[in-house]
């Protein structure tokens, strides 16, 4: 029990440096947080039992989400699907197990409770919790200079690269296509990324 408080401390803690931007975060405090998350629960979980309301029941899961994904986030790279999300909550709660509706409706309060994460769906209808630092020219920066070592890319060849489910790499290279730093091929062997070798010609 005492673990389990020191938690749910240190994972306030690491919430309220992102929120300041203090940018700060000790790598001991993210590393002790994340192997209390994975072996203990959230201590006191938000219940909808205990409010007369939805709106306060989700205002306050928000915050108990934001403060217990932030060094969850922080390892994958700044985001994660809404489903991944769903799974590592329950997983903390125990048996005061979230319903996949009460998650996403908490989820869309984010911004409204100040957290350093938000929720994102993108063109393809996929929803993801993301930090706001997680910035989409860094991420189509990196994933284009992947491309240029490697020479091409397909989702399940980035996920193995990247250490991340197919369906966040399949959106990464989508990110790097929109903002003009790769080429799609698609043909009946499937889809593949390739360098823009047109801004080469270009410059």
């Amino acid at each position: 029990m005492e673990k389990a408080k020191e938690m749910v401390s240190i994972s306030k803690n690491i919430s309220s440096k992102i929120r300041e931007k203090q940018g700060d975060i000790s790598e001991d405090d993210t590393v002790r947080f994340k192997s209390y998350l994975m072996s203990l629960g959230i201590d006191d979980p938000v219940t909808r039992d205990a409010f007369r309301s939805d709106s306060d029941y989700y205002m306050n899961l928000a915050l108990q989400i934001s403060d217990m994904m932030v060094a969850v986030l922080i390892d994958c790279g700044g985001i994660m699907s809404l489903a991944d999300v769903w799974c590592r909550v329950n997983r903390a709660r125990g048996l005061e197990l979230v319903s996949p509706e009460d998650l996403l409706n908490a989820c869309k309060l984010l911004e409204r409770v100040d957290a350093p994460m938000s929720l994102r769906k993108f063109p393809s209808g996929a929803c993801v919790l993301q930090l706001n630092s997680h910035q989409d020219e860094e991420v189509a920066k990196s994933t284009s200079e992947l491309l240029e070592e490697v020479g091409n890319l397909t989702p399940v060849k980035l996920s193995q690269l990247a250490n991340v489910s197919v369906l966040l790499a399949r959106e990464r290279l989508f990110t790097t296509e929109r903002l003009g730093l790769a080429c799609r091929d698609e043909s009946i062997e499937g889809l593949a990324f390739y360098p823009n070798l047109f801004l080469d010609n270009m410059t």
